[in-house]
């Protein structure tokens, strides 16, 4: 306040019986100027704190060190006990980071004090991204209708409308000649900007929780998904992992018992059995109360937990073994049991493009003796993830055959698992870096704008008129490549090299010669995509294999193809999901040695 009774701007009561506000706000309230300087350690500065049933003076002193005229924060230490304060210190956060990976505006709340509104104003924001002339400061959007920013929002606390944490405060705001004193653009300093407060915003629980999430598969808690949900619906839930899940909830709304669903998920993902849970409990337990009602967790706790869904994913990998040319081309097989929990080393073998089948077949038989996935009713079954150079890219994967107990002849694996084959050059050769960064810039396009473009290429080869097909697939926005020959053809061969090199990340080719077949399998493709074949949705492209195994199914009756023209076990993809692949970097099974 200034000495006449006005209001000069707010603050925020944090940790250490301290009040974080602006520089400004400070010279304004003592008619400083704009003295770069910090008041003398004796000169007091009048606070309004809350009490019931209104507001009550305290004097307060700048903490010398703290004063910063640069960015135009500094911190206030309050003369009076905090234990007489009607309100506990704001829980703070850092959160500039998560706003700039996700290119999202974040929603916000701001409480400001204009003259004549004693209680304040609370003002809906968002924070759209880094902005204000200063590094690292943000810019603040309004989006309320009734409540602009103006003289008595400086300092300010900004509050995270998901959490309610404070996240920054209000500096500077833009005006213009046709409204001087309102304001719909405002700026925020960031908390991990102010120097004094860094130490508490180091959120130990809260990254514990995300490397326990992150090791774990979707499918593993899927139940504590439904169970978080429940209040809401059915939602669609194609997450890759664990944590995806985790982000995804923390943008609803709480329950009817007021729980945020994050938590609900937490609660019953600890109630699942895993081996090291604690991070759950304590990431649970470190939120404040009025964030975290503990009544309603004393209860979602202990409700019985609904069975995880068993299962997980083989990761099989080929990788060449330098030899002397002319010689049959051998190969190191590695390969990885994901149980949704842990993913285990499960040795290597070294083949040749003969033995590769047997070798892969005899895998999965121990995979399957690993993980009892047909025991449950609740199993998602086996994932079936392979990581192959270009020699062995056209291998018929889904028509190899399991032996069965009796007959000795099983039916083909594509019509029991999920498969998803990834190409090894693409990832492990620098030659290939170009199409690294492709790749990742045509899935972040495609997370952007939900859909992609499908390219199909014709049964014959294109007409020396034509671009060149390198040309044709340029185009930023192409998600899904259909081939037009088998890749096992001089023209299929260099089809898929041009989709791969072209960071496509999702390629998909018929394996027959006949051009009529091939020109109805593009038909299906058409159907399955939208806007008249032209577009498919990012969900699709991510849920490809599982569409694809599908696909085979239905078409198939008594083991014969059902009118198509063609064998839907000769459907072959590649799909490079930038998910998947995060992950196996993470592992360190795509990584190799300089």
């Amino acid at each position: 306040m200034t000495p006449d009774g006005l209001v000069a701007g707010g603050g925020v009561l944090v940790p250490g019986n301290r009040v974080l506000t602006c520089v400004h706000v400070v010279n304004v309230a003592l008619r400083r100027g704009n003295d770069p300087a910090p008041p003398g350690p004796d000169e007091p500065i009048s606070v309004d704190t809350p009490h019931h049933p209104g507001y009550r003076p305290v004097a307060a002193h700048v903490v010398g060190d703290t004063w910063d005229a640069g960015r135009d924060t500094t911190l206030l230490r309050l003369d009076e006990d905090p234990r007489d304060y009607e309100h506990p210190a704001a829980w703070l956060a850092a959160r500039m980071e998560e706003v700039a990976e996700s290119g999202s505006p974040r929603r916000v709340v701001v409480r400001g004090y204009p003259s004549g509104v004693p209680e304040g104003l609370l003002a809906g924001a968002e924070v759209v991204g880094y902005g204000g002339g200063i590094p690292g400061r943000a810019q603040l959007n309004v989006v309320d209708p009734t409540v602009s920013v103006e003289q008595g929002f400086s300092g300010c606390g900004v509050r995270d409308t998901t959490d309610g944490s404070v996240i920054g405060i209000v500096t500077t705001a833009r005006f213009d000649a046709a409204h001087p004193h309102q304001s719909r653009v405002a700026f925020m300093e960031p908390l991990e900007w102010v120097t004094a407060l860094r130490p508490l915003l180091v959120d130990e629980e809260f990254e514990a929780v995300k490397t326990f999430l992150l090791a774990l598969r979707f499918e593993a808690v899927s139940a504590a998904y439904v169970a978080a949900t429940r209040h809401r619906g059915p939602e669609r839930a194609d997450f890759t992992s664990a944590w995806d899940a985790f982000v995804r909830l923390r943008q609803f709304t709480p329950g009817p018992d007021d729980l945020p669903c994050e938590i609900v998920y937490l609660a019953e993902i600890a109630k699942m059995g895993f081996a090291d849970a604690r991070a759950l409990q304590g990431y649970v337990e470190s939120r404040p109360p009025w964030y975290v009602p503990r009544d309603a967790l004393v209860r979602v706790s202990n409700e019985p937990s609904t069975p995880a869904p068993t299962g997980g994913s083989l990761i099989i990998a080929a990788e060449p073994i330098p030899g002397e040319p002319g010689t049959i081309p051998r190969y190191t097989l590695s390969h990885w049991l994901d149980d949704g929990r842990t993913i285990t080393n499960r040795g290597s073998h070294r083949i040749t493009e003969d033995t590769l089948r047997e070798t892969v077949l005899q895998m999965v038989e121990d995979a399957e003796a690993q993980l009892p996935v047909w025991d449950s009713p609740a199993s998602a079954g086996l994932r079936l993830e392979f990581i192959l150079p270009f020699p062995l890219l056209t291998q018929q994967i889904a028509q190899w055959r399991l032996p069965s107990p009796f007959t000795g002849e099983g039916e083909r694996i594509g019509a029991t698992y999920e498969i998803v084959v990834h190409s090894a050059e693409r990832f492990t050769e620098k030659r290939l870096a170009r199409a690294r960064r492709k790749l990742g810039e045509r899935w972040r396009r495609l997370a952007d704008n939900d859909e992609g473009i499908v390219h199909r290429i014709p049964p014959r080869p294109a007409s020396p008129d034509d671009p060149p097909l390198a040309d044709r697939l340029a185009n930023p926005g192409i998600a899904l490549c259909a081939l037009g020959a088998p890749p096992r053809e001089r023209d299929g061969t260099l089809q898929l090299y041009h989709a791969i090199e072209a960071g496509l990340p999702a390629i998909i080719w018929l394996d027959v010669a006949d051009e009529d077949a091939t020109r109805r399998f593009h038909g299906r493709i058409e159907s399955f995509t939208r806007r008249n074949g032209e577009a498919i949705s990012l969900d699709d492209v991510a849920s490809l294999s599982r569409y694809v195994r599908s696909w085979r199914t239905r078409n198939t009756i008594g083991g014969q193809d059902n009118g198509e023209g063609y064998d839907p076990y000769d459907i072959n993809i590649i799909l490079d999901d930038m998910s998947h692949i995060r992950r196996l970097f993470h592992i360190g099974i795509l990584s190799t040695p300089e």
